[in-house]
């Protein structure tokens, strides 16, 4: 295991059933694994008891911060903002209603002395058809249009946080994740995929099927390609990217 710190941060959006063990869980793993560590959780404006719950989770353990947004404001604004307030070396940001274990962190890590990006790619996901056909095609496009293979970009993720730091995104939907992606790559950086068992979802509903969210992301599309053509598809690479093979 590398000897790094990590932020492992968890976004949250009524998840009164599950958020308690979850954070429960990730203390008492990373107390006793002597890996300098953070826990960040944000709340993103739950209409439940997930607020509370975590607030008084936090008081409980400590070492924990706690961010609140007032409403709703969505995945990738929560995302992005665990992101920016995150300290460490790298960044590992789970989710909270039970799919992936935090454990899965411990052998993602020794993975990042040879890459800068670890994808904990599902084996199975617990999707309708039309949710798959969705995630099939997003994880395909990234390939067809900018050469780069990006695994399962909505999965959780080991990543070193001067990649999140570096580069300006022009995404507006959770298509930011996979453009994270698509530039760490043309930079460089290295990425690679730790296939894992997740379970179903057992809180929360998902919103990738939704006509808004998918039409923004489409459109999304559209900004990285024309924000990548203008630098005539290249980003510059990085002092610090690992080298390529």
């Amino acid at each position: 295991m590398i000897a790094a710190s990590v932020s492992v941060c968890f976004p949250a959006y009524n998840e009164e059933l599950t958020i308690a063990d979850v954070l429960r869980e990730a203390h008492e793993l990373l107390s006793a694994s002597g890996i300098d560590y953070e826990i960040i959780v944000c709340d993103d404006g739950s209409k439940d008891g997930t607020g509370a719950i975590i607030d008084r989770v936090a008081s409980e353990l400590g070492r924990m911060r706690v961010l609140h947004h007032a409403r709703n404001l969505g995945i990738r604004e929560t995302f992005e903002h665990l992101y920016r307030v995150a300290s460490k070396d790298y960044v590992f940001l789970n989710s909270t209603d039970r799919q992936w274990q935090t454990s899965i962190l411990f052998d993602m890590l020794p993975l990042a002395k040879d890459w800068d990006i670890v994808i904990a790619a599902r084996k199975k996901k617990h999707y309708g058809l039309a949710r798959e056909i969705v995630s099939r095609g997003f994880n395909l496009i990234p390939v067809a249009l900018f050469g780069v293979r990006t695994y399962d970009a909505g999965a959780v993720k080991l990543v070193k946080r001067e990649i999140i730091e570096r580069f300006e995104l022009v995404s507006r939907s959770p298509f930011t994740e996979a453009e994270r992606l698509i530039k760490a790559a043309r930079a460089g950086y290295r990425i690679t995929e730790y296939p894992v068992e997740v379970s179903a979802r057992r809180t929360g509903k998902a919103q990738g099927v939704k006509g808004n969210v998918l039409k923004e992301a489409l459109f999304d599309v559209a900004r990285v390609w024309w924000s990548l053509r203008g630098k005539g598809g290249k980003v510059k690479p990085s002092r610090n990217a690992s080298p390529m093979f």
